[in-house]
This record gives structure tokens, C-alpha cells and sequence, in this order.
């Protein structure tokens, strides 16, 4: 059982979620609110928030990894394809992503905003403004740190969320006029952690010892040389004789000087004392850095599942080992594109209800592969608005090199398992447009060009095989 600041158990606070301040708090509810929570997990949801946003204004390892992430989530290949469904839902979508040109608005905000906050809010027209049924509804991005206030229960999830408004007012919208996603949320809580929390640390601790090396390299830097000034005990002007010469280079400018410095002996009978000058060599233990300094990149990394090679530090990783490492981040973020994916269906099965009504039904078009795995059967079925699902274009994680593709599409054209279209298009061409392009140069699509393949023949390639030879592991 989990409790709240006021020391009630979450699940019976009146069904409405808490900032917690207090942090985390586990218990049971039997245990009561005066003997103390059992453990305080001692972490603040707004902390965490502010401190992820400073990090992405004044940090530039943190900021750098989240634009990688964002890159990689939506690219600059962020669309939606033609859903299999009826004409109204079609139109409905189009209207809605032009009105709220959302294709910007996910690349340039939604997407950032969820990596750094790890909540967003979506909000309609209130019923007093909703322009009807008959024209596309603006949206509105809600900033989660002005103070949200979100009600919920265990079985419906969040059923309203309130904001303050100017002279003590506040506005609460109700379930149908917003949209709210969260990521970490467990344990009946329905508000959500940053999706970069744990690389805030680790990006500080980095630029803090880039700092220190700096440092170390700037007073280094500053001392050219070690002057060594012999002193002699007995003799009474011997230290008169140091603090002038150390006098000559007391102050340290800002390209360099010398250092001065005693050294003591006592005077001997037949021996000969003389100054020393001394150049210094440039710092030590830089490996060492280096080792700390990849560490710090690598947690930075995890924190978005990304391998320390996509931060620009390819280290001692080799082909095979970069491979390896990029299954796990691949994964990771197919799941943050499967929360994306989420957040804009459900905004788009909320502008299909307000403008369709709750209770109508959606033709949706599939197709069914029968037994022998060469045909499809059209298939038209009648599915309520909380299965409508679209076909959002993000771009594709994929471990493939271009080796990989090229050799998947020589082995399926020699056994005749896909098609040339298929094939084509696997390889990031676009079989229409080469089929006109090629048209007018007098070849056909599909077939292979007799000048291409034949070395000998004019115009002729002698590298016919276009498969690219793997390329060799980088020293280790």
C-alpha cells in the first residue's frame, strides 16, 4: 500500500492523485498514519521534472542525447499512411492533422516534451467553445508543471484534470476533452516520471569532470617552467637574494610564466651552488579521465537506451560488438514509438467521437492470408472507435545494414519469394516512380538492364554484383 503526504493511503484520498511532495511512501493499512511509513523512497516528482528541464537548457551531453532520441523516434519521416478505414474517419483525420499541423507539432514538441517530462496532456475546446461537429478542434500541449491537478480511480484512470486559472479560478476538463499519457507510472499512480531522469546525474558528473581537465590543463598551461633557487642557511642574504628572483615572476599571466621555488643547502666548503630552470610537461592521467569519462557517457546512454557509439564515442567497439549493443536500444525505442503511437490514437479517437458521436461504428477494411500463405481474402468488419487504429509512418529501427538488405533481396528475387515492387522498395526505392523514370530511358522495370550486367557490352559495369562486401571490424 502506498500513502500520500497526508499520510492516507493513495487509493483512499478521495480517488484525486497528489504531487508527493513528500516522495514515496510504502506501507500497509493496517500499520496507521502515526507510526510512519515503512520506507521513504526520499525522490520528488517536481524535482525530478525541473531538474531534467535544467539539464536540457544548461547541459549539452543531456540536450545532445535527447535531440539523438528524438531523432530517432519520428525523424523527418513523420506522416500516416491511408487507414483501412470508411470515408468520414478518413476525412475526420485529415482535418484534424491539417487544423493542428501535426506533423510539426510531434516532431518539434510532443515528443521532446515527453522525453524531458515523462507526462503529457492534450486538452479539446471546453462545450462552450467546441467550434462543433462540423469543423476539425484545435488542440492544445498543456504544460504539466503549472499546477496540474488530475483525478482518478484504480478501474477508469484519470477521469479529469484541473488547472489554476487567473484570481483564484481554476478550469477542469472532463473525460472526452483531453488526452493524458505518463511514463513510469505504477502502483495505481497516474502521474508519470521523465523519460530522462537517470541521465541527468551521469550527464553532470560528465561535464563536471570535463571541467576539472580543463582546469587542470589551464594552470598547467599557465606554468611553463619550474625555476629552482638555491638558498643557503647561513648565509643571511641568501633569502633576500630568492625573494627577488621569485619577485620577477609572482604574478602569473594569463599565457604562461614561471614558477619559482626554494631550495635550501647548506653551504660546503669547495662546492658549487647554481639555479636551475626547469620546463614542465603536459598532465598526466589523461587515459584515466578518458575511462571516467566514457563511463559517465555510457549511463547517459542507457538512460535512453542508446549505445555509447550513437553519442559520438565509438571507443573500442568493434562491428560486432556496436551490433550487439544496438539490439537493446533498438527495442527501447520501438516501445517509446509504441507510446507515441498511443498518445495519437487516442487523440484521434477523441476528435472522431466529438464529431461523429460515442456510439458509431467504423468500417475498417483487412486482409486475411489464407493456408497457403499466397493468397489474401478482403475482409470488412464494423469495430467501435476504441480499436480504431492509425497507421502512423515513424522511422524504421532496424539492425540491417545496407549488406543485409541487399542480400535478403538477391536471395528472395533468385528463389521468386517477393516481388520486384517488394524488393524495390525494401531498398528505399520507390517502384512507381523508377518504373515511369525508367520508361522514359527505354528499360522496364523488373528487368535487369543487359548493359549493367554484361561487363563486356558498351557502357558495360564490370562490378555487376552490387552486393557490398562486409566491412572489416576497426581495430580494437
Amino acid at each position: 500500500m502506498l500513502y500520500g503526504p497526508d499520510g492516507e493511503p493513495l487509493a483512499l484520498h478521495e480517488n484525486t492523485e497528489t504531487s508527493l511532495r513528500g516522495g514515496w511512501r510504502e506501507g500497509n493499512p493496517w500499520d496507521g498514519t502515526r507510526a510512519g511509513p515503512t520506507h521513504v523512497y526520499g525522490v520528488n516528482r517536481d524535482v525530478e521534472r525541473h531538474r531534467s528541464r535544467t539539464a536540457w537548457f544548461t547541459n549539452p551531453l543531456f540536450g545532445a542525447a535527447v535531440e539523438i532520441a528524438e531523432a530517432l523516434l519520428t525523424g523527418d519521416e513523420f506522416s500516416y499512411a491511408t487507414p483501412g478505414l470508411d470515408r468520414a474517419a478518413r476525412t475526420v483525420l485529415d482535418e484534424f492533422w491539417a487544423r493542428n499541423n501535426l506533423g510539426e507539432l510531434v516532431t518539434d514538441r510532443l515528443v521532446r516534451e515527453y522525453l524531458i517530462d515523462g507526462e503529457q496532456l492534450a486538452v479539446f475546446p471546453q462545450l462552450a467553445d467546441d467550434p462543433g461537429p462540423d469543423v476539425p478542434a484545435p488542440i492544445a500541449l498543456v504544460d504539466v508543471d503549472s499546477g496540474l491537478r488530475l483525478t482518478s480511480t484504480v478501474t477508469d484512470g484519470v477521469t479529469s484534470v484541473t488547472l489554476p486559472g487567473e484570481g483564484g479560478t481554476s478550469q477542469t476538463w472532463e473525460t472526452g476533452r483531453f488526452v493524458w499519457q505518463a511514463s513510469g507510472a505504477m502502483w495505481n499512480d497516474p502521474r508519470g516520471w521523465p523519460v530522462a531522469r537517470h541521465a541527468v546525474d551521469p550527464s553532470r558528473a560528465y561535464m563536471t569532470l570535463m571541467g576539472h581537465r580543463l582546469n587542470v590543463h589551464e594552470i598547467q598551461g599557465r606554468i611553463m617552467a619550474v625555476q629552482k633557487v638555491f638558498v643557503d642557511k647561513n648565509d643571511p642574504n641568501s633569502r633576500a637574494a630568492f625573494r627577488e628572483k621569485a619577485a620577477t615572476y609572482r604574478n602569473l599571466p594569463r599565457r604562461g610564466g614561471v614558477l619559482t621555488m626554494a631550495m635550501v643547502e647548506g653551504s660546503k666548503e669547495g662546492q658549487i651552488i647554481s639555479d636551475s630552470l626547469e620546463f614542465t610537461t603536459p598532465a598526466s592521467g589523461a587515459a584515466n579521465a578518458e575511462k571516467d569519462l566514457r563511463a559517465f557517457l555510457r549511463l547517459v546512454g542507457l538512460s535512453f537506451g542508446l549505445p555509447e557509439h550513437y553519442l559520438g564515442e565509438g571507443g573500442n567497439a568493434t562491428r560486432t560488438t556496436a551490433d550487439a549493443m544496438t539490439l537493446p536500444a533498438a527495442r527501447r525505442i520501438r516501445k517509446l514509438q509504441a507510446a507515441i503511437r498511443g498518445f495519437l490514437d487516442r487523440l484521434i479517437r477523441a476528435e472522431l467521437t466529438r464529431r461523429l458521436g460515442e456510439g458509431r461504428t467504423y468500417t475498417q477494411t483487412t486482409w486475411d492470408v489464407k493456408d497457403d500463405g499466397k493468397t489474401r481474402v478482403k475482409r470488412v468488419r464494423k469495430i467501435p472507435v476504441s480499436q480504431v487504429e492509425v497507421p502512423w509512418i515513424l522511422p524504421a529501427i532496424t539492425q540491417d545494414s545496407l549488406a543485409d538488405l541487399i542480400l535478403r533481396a538477391e536471395a528472395a528475387a533468385r528463389n521468386g519469394w517477393a516481388s520486384p515492387q517488394t524488393l524495390s522498395a525494401s531498398l528505399g526505392f520507390d517502384p512507381a516512380e523508377e518504373e515511369h523514370r525508367m520508361g522514359a530511358v527505354g528499360l522496364t522495370f523488373g528487368v535487369p538492364n543487359p548493359q549493367a550486367a554484361n561487363p563486356t557490352a558498351p557502357g558495360g559495369n564490370a562490378n555487376a554484383n552490387l552486393t557490398p562486401e562486409p566491412d572489416a571490424d576497426p581495430p580494437a
